[in-house]
């Protein structure tokens, strides 16, 4: 009967996992079609707004820091700031720093609450919703774990360029995902940051953005985005714009350091051609 117990147990795991896999494929592809609602938790949603996304799971307490960082933005439009949370717990802090902003540079905040942790891609489930509603322009992708100035916003828009991506991340690739050459201000790159850069709304229209991006690296979406900017001919760019860094120490991406390397491999075996070197 023990014996006969594991088994049982074994299998009702196993099914589990395929079921949770089939629910995760499925809400993604749905998701990346823009299909979602995102209720506005402050103020309303205007057609001239700039939008901004962000990801949101370990750093709740950075809520009213964020959003005022982003509430005092000078020489932008309005601001539209959409927040995907991939962890519901922390849902009713973004809701009380949302209902607690003056007015401002921010016209409205939105809040999409996710049980499932799907990582930083959820920021182009977002613009996918953009594009849906025919938004096409500038997206600024911000992190809640930077620090930025009222002019920040301003100064990166003015990066903007279709067919482009422009950040303060952003590097010259030598071999590896690790090997990195620093880049001078609107210099080349190989490699953009998805925090704190602007990118063309179209980005999730390229060929094969979506489908073509294995689950098992869904995690590493700033490599993705760049390689599909690569490959589909676009400007990768430095924004060499000041900003500083908090609580590095709850970022996802810690625990990723080989999947990195691993997701670099896998792009640049396709297409060798590309690789940086």
């Amino acid at each position: 009967m023990g014996r006969l117990r594991r088994q049982v147990a074994l299998a009702a795991a196993k099914a589990k996992r395929r079921l949770n896999r089939y629910r995760r494929s499925t809400l993604r592809r749905r998701y990346a079609r823009g299909r979602f609602a995102m209720p506005v938790i402050a103020g309303s949603v205007r057609d001239d707004a700039l939008p901004v996304v962000m990801a949101l799971w370990s750093r709740p307490e950075r809520a009213p820091e964020f959003l005022a960082q982003l509430n005092a933005q000078e020489g932008v439009p309005p601001l539209r700031v959409m927040l995907w949370n991939n962890a519901p717990v922390n849902d009713e802090s973004y809701r009380r720093a949302a209902a607690a902003l003056p007015a401002g540079a921010v016209a409205s905040v939105e809040l999409r609450s996710s049980r499932t942790n799907f990582g930083g891609i959820v920021r182009f489930f977002l613009i996918a919703k953009l594009r849906r509603a025919g938004y096409d322009g500038p997206v600024l992708l911000l992190d809640d774990d930077q620090l930025i100035g009222d002019d920040f916003a301003a100064a990166l828009v003015a990066r903007y360029r279709p067919r482009s991506i422009a950040g303060v991340w952003a590097f010259t690739q030598r071999g590896t995902y690790w090997g990195r050459d620093e880049v001078p201000d609107d210099g080349p790159a190989t490699y953009v940051g998805t925090g704190g850069c602007v990118v063309d709304a179209t980005i999730v229209d390229l060929p094969g953005f979506w489908h073509r991006l294995p689950d098992r690296f869904a995690f590493v979406e700033d490599q993705w985005m760049s390689y599909c900017a690569r490959v589909a001919g676009w400007g990768l760019r430095k924004a060499d714009i000041p900003v500083e860094f908090v609580l590095q120490e709850r970022n996802q991406h810690l625990g990723l350091h080989e999947l990195k390397e691993e997701f670099f491999r896998f792009l640049y075996n396709q297409r060798p051609d590309l690789e940086p070197r």
